[in-house]
């Protein structure tokens, strides 16, 4: 079957876990013969985009409490595919919970009503920017299995075979549930404090924020709005390690991921195994799905 010829990658990503995904999935399409083109959601920005000249349609997006980001959520509201349309949704998260199968429930709604079709979708292990830092060779092992996870997704577009999980009620009910996150980052900002003793007052956190959502204030020092996604930009990237996130400051993660570095990591025992349990447990199925699935497709 004759390949898809001309793409668009929408995506959101807050800290650059998205970004990551999508660079690396521009260049495999345009390895693939797609002529691509990329679109960063600007969360300030809702314009409607013309998608008339699109075979496919590619979303990207980190997970919010089992949920799209709230900005993407109402940037895709302005969007109107067109009929016959082919859409596919790349999302990425620290863990691989069923719960995060139904984040895409509104964009398969919305892509339903309007008589595109909605095909394939896949889920991408990145390390959270909150809760905990992640070990750097579960990072790489993660990558790994990424990796791949991204030839299976242009495997599957490219030779047009569908990839979809069927949500269950139970899926669609913890999707509305949690819906109610999207007022976390605007109420918990209201707790966010600056160690004075420790700020450079540097702007790094105020260049950073999408969401201009902070900044100097008439003594220089640090203050902040109430437009906050809880993308953890600025307590991640924050050279001091000075911001306190509010309620949620023990799960206050500092100092991104070098992964350029990690990526160089060699591995020599696996990190995930059949006997791993708690947090990370839910990889052990992902893993064996990626196994298989690259072995089904590929024979390897």
């Amino acid at each position: 079957m004759e390949n898809k010829r001309k793409v668009l990658l929408i995506y959101y990503s807050g800290t650059g876990n998205t970004k990551y995904v999508t660079d690396h999935l521009y260049q495999r399409l345009l390895e693939e013969g797609f002529e691509v083109d990329v679109y960063r959601i600007n969360p300030l920005k809702m314009e409607r985009l013309d998608l008339n000249s699109y075979d496919l349609i590619g979303i990207g997006y980190p997970i919010y409490g089992f949920n799209l980001p709230s900005k993407v959520h109402k940037f895709f509201n302005k969007q109107r595919f067109k009929k016959g349309q082919q859409v596919f949704v790349y999302k990425d998260s620290g863990e691989t919970w069923r719960e995060n199968d139904s984040s895409s429930l509104v964009l398969r709604k919305k892509i339903k009503h309007q008589k595109a079709v909605f095909t394939n979708e896949y889920h991408f292990m990145m390390p959270y920017n909150i809760h905990f830092r992640y070990d750097e060779n579960l990072v790489k092992e993660m990558l790994t299995m990424d990796q791949k996870l991204m030839e299976i997704l242009v495997k599957e577009i490219k030779d047009d075979i569908p990839n979809v999980k069927k949500l269950k009620f139970r899926d669609n009910l913890m999707n509305r549930l949690f819906r109610l996150t999207y007022i976390g980052g605007p109420v918990n900002v209201s707790f966010y404090k600056v160690d004075k003793k420790k700020c450079i007052k540097c702007g790094k956190c105020i260049q950073g924020c999408q969401m201009k959502n902070i900044y100097f204030n008439k003594k220089g020092n640090i203050k902040f709005h109430h437009k906050c996604l809880m993308c953890c930009y600025c307590t991640l990237n924050c050279p001091k390690d000075a911001i306190k996130m509010g309620l949620f400051n023990s799960w206050r993660v500092n100092k991104p991921y070098d992964f350029s570095k990690i990526e160089k990591i060699e591995l020599t025992e696996p990190v995930i195994t059949d006997k791993t349990t708690g947090f990370f447990k839910c990889y052990i199925k992902t893993y064996q799905y990626i196994n298989q699935r690259y072995k089904e497709l590929f024979g390897e």
